[in-house]
């Protein structure tokens, strides 16, 4: 009898735990609050295109493209004001050293990881009860009708998915207007605390009296610290950033000024738009179409 030895397969990437797997349809006008989370996320457009915002980040997630969020990552989901379309979403833990080459990641897929990705998507629906926004955080719910062994196709072919992605060498670079993120890290000391709070907000409002009690400071303390490290008052900033996102937008997309307007959570477009012409002297149509006559940008 020959003496065979056997050879221990190895593992390049495990999943073992799914948060979700399944269609969302979205209306032209959908806006999601934002989120972060404990696991790792990524958002295919199967149909038509979204906007994805990120505290550092704005862009169009286009058709056949696919955009990733580590543990940590804020993001906000907005409709591309135009029509509905259909986004594909997987979100679950790993804790592989290779998903960090995911990070930050903004990727056209090939028809193979498509077809991957619907088929994972398919298994999900037959065997599971799917809620996109449930009150106790739990998306999928076991049915019990569900499939004998389809949680380990579920397994098995996220595994194969990501494994595809990470041989694939279709990768396209995010807009260049992007500007370079930092890796995710806890601020330094309260004024950086501060900071990192203002650019998390800047698609929402957010007072001072309101900063400085998330921040665990009164708010003189709070004016005095920021001015001492930044040069400007934590609200001068806030609207520096707010102007300077809201300008990537006008720049960079065709939203309509209302929908931008609503992005950053103006009251009105009037109000952004005398906003915008007290910072820039120009309203937000004008500094758009003197953007897309190659006019510098100011």
């Amino acid at each position: 009898m020959e003496d065979y030895r056997h050879i221990l397969l190895r593992d390049a990437i495990r999943i073992d735990r799914v948060v979700n797997a399944s269609r969302l349809e979205i209306d032209r006008q959908y806006a999601f609050e934002g989120e972060s989370h404990d696991f790792w996320e990524f958002q295919y457009a199967a149909l038509g295109s979204a906007y994805i915002y990120t505290k550092n980040d704005f862009y169009e997630l286009k058709q056949g493209q696919i955009t990733f969020f580590r543990p940590g990552k804020f993001h906000v989901l907005y409709g591309n004001g135009k029509r509905p379309a259909e986004l594909w979403m997987f979100s679950f833990r790993c804790a592989s050293p290779l998903m960090e080459k995911f990070d930050e990641l903004l990727m056209t897929v090939s028809d193979e990881c498509r077809e991957l990705m619907e088929r994972i998507v398919e298994e999900t629906h037959r065997s599971f009860e799917v809620t996109p926004h449930p009150e106790d955080g739990r998306i999928l719910r076991r049915k019990a009708s569900a499939a004998f062994g389809c949680e380990q196709l579920i397994k098995n072919r996220l595994e194969e998915l990501m494994l595809l992605l990470f041989r694939s060498r279709s990768g396209d670079a995010l807009p260049a207007e992007r500007e370079a993120i930092l890796p995710h890290r806890e601020p330094a000391g309260p004024a950086e605390e501060m900071r990192a709070c203002l650019l998390a907000h800047t698609h929402s409002t957010l007072s001072l009296e309101q900063l400085a009690r998330t921040c665990h400071l009164s708010v003189t303390y709070a004016k005095k610290l920021y001015r001492a490290e930044y040069g400007v008052s934590p609200m001068a900033d806030f609207r520096r950033m707010k102007l300077r996102e809201a300008k990537k937008v006008l720049r960079t997309t065709d939203l309509p000024i209302r929908e931008v307007a609503s992005l950053f959570d103006f009251k009105s477009v009037c109000y952004f738009s005398n906003f915008f012409k007290k910072h820039t002297g120009m309203t937000p149509t004008q500094y758009r179409a003197a953007q897309s006559a190659g006019e510098p940008a100011r």
